[in-house]
């Protein structure tokens, strides 16, 4: 409980305003502590210290005395190891693991010194630790790797012990090289809308260069992403354990590409042996270690980070990483690195490679290939017509193959129905001709897209008066943002904060939106899909001056479509239903004396980029309010002109109109700076 309220201090200190968090904690905050379940730190390593020989405790003397007179424990290495860290507000050195049994020392969270002493006497005990698992070389083998190396320690040293299922386990990994791997983001999921890392352990020896046969590290919270919103409320304040597990690639890949339809970018490091043993070593120690899990900042790739920063001293990649650590940014610190990234690959997601085969296809073989892939037609009747092209059949039948078990994955169908429609779909294939083997182009990938922080400057009219707007968002896209290195379609923007003003006014706050989330999916020939959007916060009511106008607290979302229009991907429309809640602290505040409206209505709009470096959003609203309370219609452009990854132009002018009164005008020019 200490810890959880002292983030809550530091979030409302630097991290965000101090009325996000109460705004998310008067919603949500009580309940979830109530129903949080407590997970209780492991205990100490060992129960007293062993009883040591004269010449042990001589030599253990003499081992403190020369770590301190090299100043071990101030080493950065050193720190890296216990994973220690400034307090961002109060400055103070403290560990972020949350794990009693990662320390030798009962103050070792916040004293480096005094565990590096009980670490090394620790290593002269032989015996296991409290629970019988482990003796502490086992336990710590890239701490003792570490002091061996600054100690000048010979092997004679020290007790020797059989570390028999740490041997099992490294030699199970056959580690030969490492990549870290980014799985594109997927909005569906809280824990996945900013993306995913994870590192790969690439196996050497014999099965050298075959990423299927190697082991993953990854960094996750121990919780269950299907409760939606509490899930990612738990995951905000660190309710959540945060563990490290190890897994089969391929598994992976059954998870991220067939599953969620995400692509896949490697990116393979450049590490030496010595580094990539101290790496898989330190894994070892974290494979027992709880941390309490962070959404923003201390995440999956933070935590990956700090593995490379123990494997190679001196790379500090996390200390780039204060408040929040977003898994594409941590990508690209890899790049900042000289020589660190060897190269990348891609790795299209199963719907990516649908997509493009079917791209390949008219909308007849298209349209039949999809009833073979249901069970709606028999194979053998898939373009049977006479005259058909060879060729242009054994497309259709390897896209309905394809499309069968793509059905089977995301609708949990079973093999028993999809095996049988598959064979029979092979079977008829391969009576035809073979096709030379395409692939999915290449997309621009993600580390080239635009920084996920963003600051706005805009100045103009609104209702006949000057008026300027000062934003703010710490992550992450906007559909108006250059859409290179991010998933087509979709918006998704944290805690963006926007003040406002006009001539002889004070400064105000015009809104503070903690979440708004777009996912414009694009409906095809072959795949069906649905578009959504969610959004609460703050805003300034409609119907009153600005200057005047109260806060009100908005939920708004519903589900849509979207359509492609034309083979160039540079044009989109879209409808959303527009569901609305309004909550007012004052009666009148929203409208005819009333503190709560409650409205739906529709939304259209069209993405259209007429030129690189250009995008135009039209859109249009209407809603209509229960209680006989007025009509709201709105009509929007949106002209953006970018400027390199950084910077981007923007005018936007906006007329919303409502029932009996005059409505509000507003066009802006302005300057976005992406950093």
């Amino acid at each position: 409980m200490r810890r959880l309220l002292l983030r809550v201090l530091s979030l409302s200190a630097g991290r965000w305003p101090s009325v996000v968090v109460a705004f998310a904690g008067a919603a949500l905050g009580g309940l979830l502590l109530l129903t949080a379940t407590p997970v209780r730190a492991q205990e100490a390593p060992h129960a007293a210290a062993a009883e040591l020989t004269a010449a042990q405790r001589e030599r253990l003397s003499v081992w403190q005395a020369l770590a301190r007179e090299r100043a071990l424990a101030q080493d950065p290495a050193w720190l890296d190891l216990l994973h220690f860290k400034r307090h961002p507000v109060t400055g103070r050195w403290r560990s972020l693991a949350d794990d009693a049994g990662f320390f030798n020392a009962p103050q070792g969270a916040v004293d480096p010194q005094a565990e590096l002493d009980a670490t090394l006497q620790a290593f002269l005990d032989p015996r296991p630790n409290r629970s019988g698992e482990q003796a502490a070389q086992c336990r710590f083998p890239a701490r003792l790797r570490w002091l061996r190396q600054r100690l000048d320690l010979q092997v004679d040293d020290l007790p020797q012990v059989a570390c028999e299922r740490y041997d099992q386990w490294r030699t199970g990994l056959r580690p030969g090289g490492v990549s870290l791997i980014f799985p594109a983001a997927y909005v569906n999921s809280p824990a996945s809308m900013y993306g995913h890392t994870f590192l790969r352990i690439n196996p050497g020896g014999e099965v050298q260069g075959n990423p299927m046969l190697a082991y993953t590290i990854s960094y996750a919270a121990a919780g269950n992403e299907a409760d939606g919103l509490a899930f990612a409320f738990r995951g905000l304040v660190g309710l959540y354990p945060g563990i490290f597990t190890t897994t089969p690639y391929y598994r992976r890949i059954e998870e991220y590409t067939h599953l969620e339809n995400r692509d896949i970018w490697e990116y393979d490091l450049d590490l030496t042996a010595e580094e990539i043993t101290q790496l898989v070593a330190h894994t070892w120690e974290l494979g027992f270690t709880r941390f309490d899990y962070y959404f923003f900042d201390e995440n999956c790739s933070y935590h990956l980070l700090s593995l490379l920063d123990v494997a190679r001293p001196g790379l500090r990649l996390t200390d780039r990483f204060t408040w929040w650590a977003i898994p594409v940014d941590t990508v690209r610190v890899l790049f900042e690195v000289p020589g660190l990234v060897r190269g990348s690959h891609y790795r299209p997601s199963n719907s990516t490679e649908l997509g493009f085969q079917a791209d390949q296809l008219d909308d007849v073989a298209v349209a039949q290939a999809r009833e073979v892939a249901q069970g709606q037609r028999a194979p053998r009747d898939l373009l049977a017509t006479a005259g058909v092209d060879p060729l242009r059949r054994a497309g259709a039948l390897e896209l309905a193959e394809r499309h069968a078990t793509y059905l089977g994955a995301v609708q949990g169908l079973g093999e028993v129905v999809v095996q049988p429609r598959r064979m029979a779909i092979l079977a008829e294939r391969a009576r035809l001709p073979v096709l030379s083997v395409r692939q999915p182009p290449r997309p621009i990938p993600p580390e080239a897209g635009h920084d996920t922080a963003r600051l706005d400057l805009w100045v103009g009219r609104r209702d006949g008066q000057s008026a300027w707007r000062l934003g703010w968002r710490p992550a992450y896209h906007e559909l108006m943002d250059p859409e290179a290195g991010f998933q087509r379609g979709a918006q998704i923007q944290f805690f963006s904060l926007d003040l406002a003003g006009e001539p002889g006014h004070r400064p105000r706050l015009e809104r503070l939106t903690p979440v708004d989330i777009v996912s414009l999916t694009p409906r095809d020939r072959l795949l069906g899909a649905t578009s959504w959007k969610v959004r609460f916060g703050l805003n300034r009511a409609f119907g009153r001056p600005a200057a005047d106008a109260p806060l009100v607290a908005q939920v708004n979302g519903g589900p849509g479509a979207a359509w492609e229009l034309g083979s160039g991907r540079n044009a989109m429309v879209y409808a959303l239903m527009d569901n609305q809640l309004n909550l007012a602290r004052q009666d009148g505040d929203v409208a005819d004396g009333r503190r709560v409206a409650l409205g739906s209505g529709l939304q259209l709009g069209l993405l259209l980029d007429p030129a690189p470096g250009w995008r135009l959003q039209l859109e249009g609203r209407a809603r209509w309010y229960l209680a006989s309370q007025p009509q709201e219609r709105s009509l929007g452009l949106k002209l953006r002109r970018s400027l390199g990854r950084s910077g981007q132009l923007m005018l936007q002018c906006e007329r919303q109109w409502r029932q009996g009164d005059a409505g509000r005008r507003e066009c802006l020019a302005g300057w976005q700076h992406h950093w």
